[in-house]
């Protein structure tokens, strides 16, 4: 059931970021085209990333929900993982997208000029922007989706793009001196920093890497509360997907416990392991 529920709001999720995105690539190609804007065309192919970005969250969601098979008998989980490197790519190249954009800013500098509608169509994207943002990287959280808190970091980056933009147009109306080039290096370079650390991430759950040490803790503490347990003398985990995690533990009880009662004791760890946790744990001495 929890499972389920995590799907749900990751679909749901997706869903409203491929709406979203679609629906700024369409006003801003309109808008783009109608006043002949590069910026604002250029900012509607950076949103059809986006879309992308959701595709690719949604498609690996759906295949990480795969049967086991022989060749992959804990399931294909990690899938979601991969997705995660996929979206990090995908910003990174918004990265270096957002450099070749800018570098001929900072060499021809020129003043920026918007008509009515295009301060409209790009506040309007800043809004919806902060607020898939906001909204992807707090469902991601809660549901453990890499790939979808990734969505939401290139969701931010976006608006801190296109608002950029906007400061620099506001400096250059002002002050008579154009900015937008630098502005877009320095927003760039955190893209790339933040892309490498998603895709670093990512690549570490996909190899394999430590398991979460609170998790760990979690499971030792709940296993501890058997007053039949003395000692735990080893605690191996797995993580193969959000959720998904497959371990053993070997503990040490009270002499002269039976194997019969040692049996029903693994059995009511082992239970209550895979219901708080959703953990499979095999229980040995």
């Amino acid at each position: 059931m929890i499972m389920d529920n995590r799907l749900k709001r990751i679909y749901r999720a997706s869903y409203y970021g491929i709406g979203v995105n679609l629906f700024l690539v369409v006003i801003k190609m309109a808008v783009g085209m109608m006043s002949g804007s590069v910026s604002v065309l250029t900012d509607a192919i950076n949103n059809a990333t986006d879309v992308l970005s959701s595709v690719v969250t949604l498609v690996a969601t759906k295949l990480a929900q795969k049967k086991p098979d022989k060749e992959h008998p804990h399931g294909h989980g990690r899938i979601e993982y991969l997705a995660q490197v996929i979206v990090g790519i995908i910003i990174l190249l918004v990265g270096v997208m957002a450099i070749v954009q800018s570098v001929p800013r900072v060499e021809k500098p020129v003043v920026a000029s918007y008509s009515a509608l295009t301060l409209v169509v790009i506040t309007v994207s800043i809004v919806l922007k902060f607020a898939i943002s906001r909204y992807f990287r707090k469902v991601g959280r809660e549901t453990q989706s890499g790939s979808l808190e990734a969505s939401g970091v290139d969701a931010m980056f976006d608006m801190l793009l296109t608002l950029g933009t906007l400061v620099g147009a506001g400096i250059s109306l002002v002050f008579n001196i154009s900015i937008d080039g630098w502005i877009g290096l320095v927003i760039a370079a955190f893209i790339i920093k933040t892309a490498f650390e998603i895709i670093s991430d990512g690549m570490t759950d996909v190899i394999g890497g430590r398991v979460d040490e609170k998790l760990a803790r979690k499971i030792r503490e709940r296993i501890r509360e058997h007053e039949e347990v003395k000692k735990i003398n080893r605690l191996i985990l797995h993580e193969y997907g959000p959720g998904k995690t497959v371990g053993a533990v070997r503990v040490e009880v009270k002499s002269g416990m039976e194997m019969r009662e040692f049996r029903k004791l693994a059995e009511k760890i082992q239970d209550e392991l895979a219901e708080e946790f959703g953990a499979d744990i095999t229980v040995g001495v």
